[in-house]
């Protein structure tokens, strides 16, 4: 199951929106054949092993998620492997989409096929935390993301914030994009620093289309913007658009409230767009409005060795403050580590 796992990692910048799949054949103790899901649309992993091996007849089958069972753009797997004559399936996790979710191994089961879940499933739930969240929450996952110096600030009191980190934690954050579908940025940051959001890598195969998104509670953008003005696909959520916008730009009308737009009522129309996962790089307002309504799943933080200082400088954490402890909003340190001269820290929401 481990070789089933470091298998389907290969697929990381390739299968969205579906997950990364690996599996693996062995007879008598010896593996006969190797497969892996490399891109939407092509062979799922159980398919692309089973066409490797010569005869699956007794054999026993290890893949990472439970084989489909429905049609969609390629043919249910749990067919497929019924009918290979394997003596045994093993399964890490069920695949959490209501349209399978057991099914497809309930189907692989009425066929007689001996069938054991649960093994290095924690694992493999981490390996697909995207997926598994969105098709769980029918919201996308939840990126923040943000470059800061030890004091939390993400730019000094005059806005100057390029280049906070060294190369090594620019190019690792880049990284990132690779294997997201989407960015999100509030009109600050474009007001700010007219950033282009783009993937700049090319690691990225999927067929899901790079999105970049801007929520816009009424800062006066301009139509020239460099996102807006590059061809690239951009929604904008807003009261009030721009005139003369391109059309590479869709306009999604949003009232504000005091001030504010809803974030939950975004992210919903992302994922109704085929946004599974979705990075959130600022500013300060956007960050602070996530983290106080708990709408973010996992944060990965470049921290440089500097201090700037400044009341008035942003934070990643803005606003109105807690007056007690008790308040705090918490999470869960998952690791740290050194990228260059910067430290990298990974987080995860506890709500």
């Amino acid at each position: 199951m481990r070789r089933a796992l470091e298998l389907a990692e290969r697929g990381r910048y390739g299968v969205s929106p579906n997950p990364m799949v690996g599996c693996v054949i062995v007879r008598d103790g010896a593996i006969v054949a190797e497969g892996w899901h490399r891109r939407a649309g092509e062979a799922h992993a159980e398919i692309d092993a089973l066409q490797e091996c010569d005869d699956p007849h007794g054999a026993t089958m290890f893949v990472s998620l439970e084989p489909c069972c429905h049609t969609g753009r390629t043919g249910p797997c749990s067919e497929a492997v019924a009918a290979a004559g394997l003596a045994r399936l093993v399964v890490a996790m069920r695949d959490p989409h209501e349209i399978v979710d057991g099914r497809g191994i309930a189907a692989i089961r009425a066929a007689g096929v001996e069938v054991t879940e649960g093994v290095l499933e924690s694992e493999a739930r981490r390996l697909n935390e995207k997926f598994t969240w969105a098709a769980t929450n029918k919201l996308p996952f939840v990126l923040l993301k943000a470059a800061m110096t030890l004091d939390g600030k993400l730019a000094t009191v005059a806005r100057e914030s390029q280049w906070i980190t060294a190369e090594a934690a620019r190019e690792k954050s880049l990284a990132l994009r690779e294997e997201y579908d989407a960015i999100l940025i509030g009109s600050g940051t474009v007001v700010a620093d007219n950033p282009g959001l783009t993937r700049r890598l090319g690691w990225n195969q999927s067929i899901t289309p790079w999105t970049r998104a801007v929520v816009d509670a009424g800062d006066a953008l301009s139509p020239h913007a460099q996102l807006f003005s590059d061809g690239g696909r951009t929604i904008l959520f807003t009261p009030k658009a721009p005139d003369d916008l391109p059309s590479n730009v869709d306009v999604v009308p949003m009232q504000a409230v005091n001030g504010r737009l809803d974030l939950v009522a975004v992210l919903r129309e992302l994922y109704r767009r085929g946004v599974q996962s979705l990075i959130v790089e600022g500013g300060s307002l956007l960050h602070s409005d996530l983290i106080r309504r708990g709408l973010w799943q996992k944060m990965v933080v470049f921290v440089a060795p500097a201090v700037i200082g400044g009341a008035d400088a942003p934070s990643i954490f803005s606003g109105e403050g807690v007056s007690r402890l008790t308040d705090a909003y918490r999470f869960r340190f998952d690791r740290a580590e050194l990228v260059g001269t910067d430290l990298m820290i990974t987080a995860y929401n506890k709500s």
